[in-house]
Formats: C-alpha cells, structure tokens, sequence
C-alpha cells in the first residue's frame, strides 16, 4: 500500500500516523489496498485497508491514544456499521473473532 499523506494536514495527519502506528501494533500488514484519508461526512481520519474486515479511525476531537481510536466493522449485505474502541481488544485476533461474530449474525 502506498500512503498518500500529502493531503492531509496539522491534526488529521497527525490523527493519521498515530492510525499507522496503532496498525502496525496489531502487526496488521500494509501489503495490500488501502486508503488513509478524512472522511467528508464525518471529519474523522481512518485507515481502511482490504484484507481486513475492519477500519479504523479517530473522531475529530480526541487525544492521541487507543481509547480514542474505534474499529468499524461495514455489514457488506446492508452497509451498517458496528463499532468498538480498540483498547476494548487486546490483539488482532480478538477483532477478528469479534468481526467473524458479526458476520455471523449478520449474514
């Protein structure tokens, strides 16, 4: 994945590295698709990347820790969005199971 950071500025990109380093914690691999950007709607900064089913973002006001970083998980059938905090989870795998979980239920 190439990150293009260019046009993010001040604190979303600041938003943005703290992203990278809390991925790169998960041991995620940044070998694939992906995108880090600002959402237009929201104004949240995320990292989106396709061999995971999950994203993950920050809020437009928050501090700079894992409290404030959220992982979404998109219902591909319907679009809706669960979310959970990351500290909620103490490694890759418990997303996963927690994303499986949904699919699961959901599908």
């Amino acid at each position: 994945m190439q990150l293009d950071l260019s046009k993010l500025q001040g604190w979303e990109l600041t938003k943005a590295i703290y992203l990278i380093k809390a991925a790169k914690k998960l041991c995620m691999n940044f070998n694939c698709y992906g995108e880090i950007d600002v959402n237009s709607s929201t104004g949240y900064t995320y990292l989106w990347l396709e061999d995971y089913p999950f994203t993950l973002y920050m809020e437009i006001d928050c501090r700079l820790n894992d409290h404030d970083v959220w992982v979404m998980h998109t219902n591909l059938e319907d679009g809706e969005e669960t979310e959970r905090r990351l500290s909620e989870f103490d490694n890759i795998e418990e997303i996963y199971d927690w994303a499986e979980s949904l699919e699961t239920n959901n599908y």
